[in-house]
Protein backbone atom coordinates (compact mmCIF):
# COMPACT_ATOMS: atom_id res chain seq x y z
CA UNK A 1 0.00 0.00 0.00
CA UNK A 2 1.76 3.51 -0.66
CA UNK A 3 2.18 6.14 2.23
CA UNK A 4 0.06 9.09 1.24
CA UNK A 5 1.18 12.26 1.46
CA UNK A 6 -1.69 14.79 2.69
CA UNK A 7 -2.47 17.84 0.75
CA UNK A 8 -2.09 19.99 3.86
CA UNK A 9 0.20 21.66 6.18
CA UNK A 10 2.50 19.09 5.79
CA UNK A 11 2.95 19.83 2.21
CA UNK A 12 3.99 22.74 2.73
CA UNK A 13 6.41 21.43 5.49
CA UNK A 14 7.61 19.11 3.09
CA UNK A 15 7.81 21.89 0.71
CA UNK A 16 10.08 23.49 2.61
CA UNK A 17 12.52 20.65 3.33
CA UNK A 18 12.69 20.14 -0.80
CA UNK A 19 14.12 23.44 -0.40
CA UNK A 20 16.41 23.05 2.20
CA UNK A 21 17.25 19.78 0.61
CA UNK A 22 18.19 21.01 -3.21
CA UNK A 23 20.27 23.66 -1.16
CA UNK A 24 22.60 20.94 -0.39
CA UNK A 25 21.67 19.03 -3.76
CA UNK A 26 22.94 22.07 -5.68
CA UNK A 27 20.63 21.74 -8.52
CA UNK A 28 20.80 25.46 -10.14
CA UNK A 29 23.55 26.93 -11.76
CA UNK A 30 26.28 25.55 -8.95
CA UNK A 31 26.66 21.94 -9.67
CA UNK A 32 27.01 19.58 -6.76
CA UNK A 33 28.39 15.95 -7.30
CA UNK A 34 26.48 12.81 -7.56
CA UNK A 35 27.58 9.29 -8.81
CA UNK A 36 26.42 7.09 -11.69
CA UNK A 37 26.26 3.78 -12.14
CA UNK A 38 29.48 2.93 -12.74
CA UNK A 39 30.52 5.27 -9.67
CA UNK A 40 31.85 7.68 -11.45
CA UNK A 41 31.06 11.25 -10.21
CA UNK A 42 29.79 14.22 -12.63
CA UNK A 43 27.18 17.13 -11.98
CA UNK A 44 23.65 17.07 -11.69
CA UNK A 45 23.52 19.42 -14.14
CA UNK A 46 25.19 17.96 -16.83
CA UNK A 47 23.72 16.94 -20.22
CA UNK A 48 24.42 12.92 -19.61
CA UNK A 49 26.29 11.25 -21.04
CA UNK A 50 27.34 10.99 -24.84
CA UNK A 51 24.25 8.68 -26.65
CA UNK A 52 25.33 4.92 -26.62
CA UNK A 53 23.74 2.39 -28.61
CA UNK A 54 20.74 0.82 -27.07
CA UNK A 55 21.50 -2.70 -25.12
CA UNK A 56 17.99 -3.32 -25.42
CA UNK A 57 14.36 -1.98 -25.92
CA UNK A 58 12.94 -2.74 -21.87
CA UNK A 59 9.64 -2.73 -21.37
CA UNK A 60 7.02 -1.63 -23.85
CA UNK A 61 4.96 1.53 -23.23
CA UNK A 62 1.19 1.09 -23.38
CA UNK A 63 -0.92 3.24 -25.84
CA UNK A 64 -0.39 6.82 -24.53
CA UNK A 65 -2.57 10.19 -25.83
CA UNK A 66 -0.21 12.31 -27.26
CA UNK A 67 -0.36 15.93 -25.74
CA UNK A 68 -1.82 18.82 -27.13
CA UNK A 69 1.52 20.72 -29.36
CA UNK A 70 4.30 21.79 -27.24
CA UNK A 71 2.40 20.25 -24.17
CA UNK A 72 3.98 17.41 -22.03
CA UNK A 73 2.03 14.69 -20.43
CA UNK A 74 2.56 14.38 -16.48
CA UNK A 75 5.67 13.04 -15.63
CA UNK A 76 3.55 11.25 -12.42
CA UNK A 77 0.76 8.42 -12.89
CA UNK A 78 -1.67 10.92 -11.30
CA UNK A 79 -3.37 10.53 -7.96
CA UNK A 80 -5.18 12.14 -5.85
CA UNK A 81 -2.23 12.93 -3.35
CA UNK A 82 -0.59 14.51 -6.28
CA UNK A 83 0.60 18.25 -5.31
CA UNK A 84 3.22 20.34 -7.68
CA UNK A 85 5.51 23.20 -6.25
CA UNK A 86 5.40 25.55 -8.32
CA UNK A 87 9.36 26.75 -7.38
CA UNK A 88 11.34 26.67 -10.76
CA UNK A 89 13.93 29.92 -10.13
CA UNK A 90 13.37 29.19 -6.04
CA UNK A 91 16.80 31.05 -4.68
CA UNK A 92 19.05 28.12 -3.56
CA UNK A 93 22.37 29.09 -1.91
CA UNK A 94 23.20 32.29 -0.05
CA UNK A 95 22.13 35.26 -1.33
CA UNK A 96 20.54 33.68 -3.99
CA UNK A 97 22.91 32.46 -5.87
CA UNK A 98 22.08 29.81 -8.13
CA UNK A 99 18.23 29.42 -8.51
CA UNK A 100 16.40 25.97 -8.51
CA UNK A 101 16.00 24.58 -12.12
CA UNK A 102 13.07 22.23 -12.13
CA UNK A 103 9.37 21.59 -10.69
CA UNK A 104 9.32 19.19 -7.92
CA UNK A 105 5.83 16.79 -7.98
CA UNK A 106 4.92 15.55 -4.29
CA UNK A 107 3.03 12.33 -4.40
CA UNK A 108 3.12 8.53 -2.85
CA UNK A 109 6.00 6.11 -2.70
CA UNK A 110 6.24 3.97 -5.94
CA UNK A 111 4.16 5.82 -7.75
CA UNK A 112 5.37 5.20 -11.95
CA UNK A 113 6.96 7.95 -13.42
CA UNK A 114 6.76 8.25 -16.90
CA UNK A 115 8.61 8.83 -20.53
CA UNK A 116 7.41 12.40 -21.27
CA UNK A 117 9.25 11.92 -24.65
CA UNK A 118 10.11 9.03 -27.00
CA UNK A 119 13.83 9.21 -26.46
CA UNK A 120 16.64 7.78 -24.21
CA UNK A 121 18.28 7.15 -20.88
CA UNK A 122 21.89 8.86 -21.46
CA UNK A 123 22.59 9.35 -18.05
CA UNK A 124 21.24 6.23 -15.13
CA UNK A 125 21.69 8.07 -11.48
CA UNK A 126 22.18 5.74 -8.30
CA UNK A 127 21.80 7.06 -4.98
CA UNK A 128 25.09 6.80 -2.80
CA UNK A 129 23.20 6.09 0.39
CA UNK A 130 25.31 9.24 2.11
CA UNK A 131 22.06 11.99 1.71
CA UNK A 132 23.45 13.82 -0.83
CA UNK A 133 23.14 14.11 -4.94
CA UNK A 134 20.17 13.66 -6.86
CA UNK A 135 19.36 10.01 -5.53
CA UNK A 136 18.47 7.77 -7.89
CA UNK A 137 17.51 9.20 -11.01
CA UNK A 138 17.77 9.14 -15.04
CA UNK A 139 18.13 11.98 -17.69
CA UNK A 140 16.19 11.35 -20.39
CA UNK A 141 17.41 12.84 -23.93
CA UNK A 142 14.94 13.45 -26.97
CA UNK A 143 17.24 13.63 -29.90
CA UNK A 144 14.76 14.99 -32.41
CA UNK A 145 13.59 18.27 -30.61
CA UNK A 146 17.30 18.46 -28.74
CA UNK A 147 15.71 18.72 -25.16
CA UNK A 148 16.82 16.57 -22.00
CA UNK A 149 14.46 16.07 -19.05
CA UNK A 150 15.99 14.95 -15.46
CA UNK A 151 13.96 12.95 -13.20
CA UNK A 152 15.98 12.51 -9.39
CA UNK A 153 15.05 10.83 -6.20
CA UNK A 154 13.44 7.75 -7.44
CA UNK A 155 12.74 4.86 -5.01
CA UNK A 156 14.35 2.52 -8.06
CA UNK A 157 14.94 2.35 -11.83
CA UNK A 158 12.36 0.51 -13.70
CA UNK A 159 13.61 -3.15 -14.15
CA UNK A 160 15.11 -3.80 -16.99
CA UNK A 161 15.82 -0.65 -18.54
CA UNK A 162 19.83 0.27 -18.30
CA UNK A 163 21.68 3.85 -19.84
CA UNK A 164 21.61 3.94 -23.57
CA UNK A 165 18.34 2.43 -23.80
CA UNK A 166 15.25 3.92 -25.88
CA UNK A 167 12.09 4.15 -24.09
CA UNK A 168 8.55 5.71 -25.53
CA UNK A 169 6.46 7.99 -24.17
CA UNK A 170 4.48 7.23 -21.33
CA UNK A 171 6.71 4.16 -20.56
CA UNK A 172 7.38 3.87 -16.81
CA UNK A 173 10.91 4.29 -15.81
CA UNK A 174 10.88 4.42 -12.03
CA UNK A 175 9.02 5.07 -9.14
CA UNK A 176 8.39 7.90 -7.15
CA UNK A 177 11.31 7.77 -3.85
CA UNK A 178 12.52 10.12 -1.38
CA UNK A 179 16.21 8.96 -2.05
CA UNK A 180 19.57 11.29 -2.22
CA UNK A 181 19.43 14.80 -0.20
CA UNK A 182 15.07 14.57 -0.35
CA UNK A 183 15.52 11.77 2.47
CA UNK A 184 17.33 12.85 5.14
CA UNK A 185 14.66 15.71 6.46
CA UNK A 186 11.71 13.00 6.59
CA UNK A 187 10.59 9.41 5.62
CA UNK A 188 7.33 10.70 4.06
CA UNK A 189 8.99 13.31 2.04
CA UNK A 190 8.14 11.37 -1.24
CA UNK A 191 8.27 13.81 -4.82
CA UNK A 192 9.82 13.88 -8.39
CA UNK A 193 12.10 16.31 -8.83
CA UNK A 194 11.73 16.81 -12.92
CA UNK A 195 13.60 19.17 -15.26
CA UNK A 196 13.30 20.23 -18.95
CA UNK A 197 16.02 21.59 -20.59
CA UNK A 198 15.55 22.36 -24.33
CA UNK A 199 19.23 22.81 -25.62
CA UNK A 200 20.56 21.60 -22.09
CA UNK A 201 18.89 25.23 -20.64
CA UNK A 202 16.27 24.66 -17.93
CA UNK A 203 13.15 26.07 -18.60
CA UNK A 204 10.09 26.51 -16.27
CA UNK A 205 8.22 22.89 -16.52
CA UNK A 206 4.94 23.92 -15.12
CA UNK A 207 3.27 25.67 -17.75
CA UNK A 208 4.23 22.96 -20.05
CA UNK A 209 2.55 19.99 -18.44
CA UNK A 210 -1.12 18.76 -18.76
CA UNK A 211 -1.92 19.05 -15.12
CA UNK A 212 -5.30 17.03 -14.11
CA UNK A 213 -6.90 19.78 -11.91
CA UNK A 214 -9.49 16.74 -10.25
CA UNK A 215 -6.03 15.14 -9.80
CA UNK A 216 -2.92 17.31 -9.01
CA UNK A 217 -3.00 20.45 -7.05
CA UNK A 218 -0.41 23.53 -7.70
CA UNK A 219 1.02 25.47 -4.98
CA UNK A 220 1.19 29.14 -5.08
CA UNK A 221 4.34 30.49 -6.79
CA UNK A 222 6.92 29.67 -4.59
CA UNK A 223 10.16 32.40 -5.03
CA UNK A 224 12.62 33.80 -3.05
Amino acid sequence: MSERTPLSRRQFLSAAAVGAGLGVLGLGRFASSVVDADGVGGELNDPGSALQPARRLGTVAPPVEPPPDGMLIFPIEASSDCYVLDNFGDCRGNSCSRLHEGVDIMGSRDQPLLAVANGRLTKRYVDSGLNYGAGHGWTLYDEDNDVTYKYFHMARHEDGLEEGDAVQLGQVIGYVGNTGTSGIYNDTNYHLHFEVRPGNEPVDPLPLLVVDDEMCSVSPPIRG
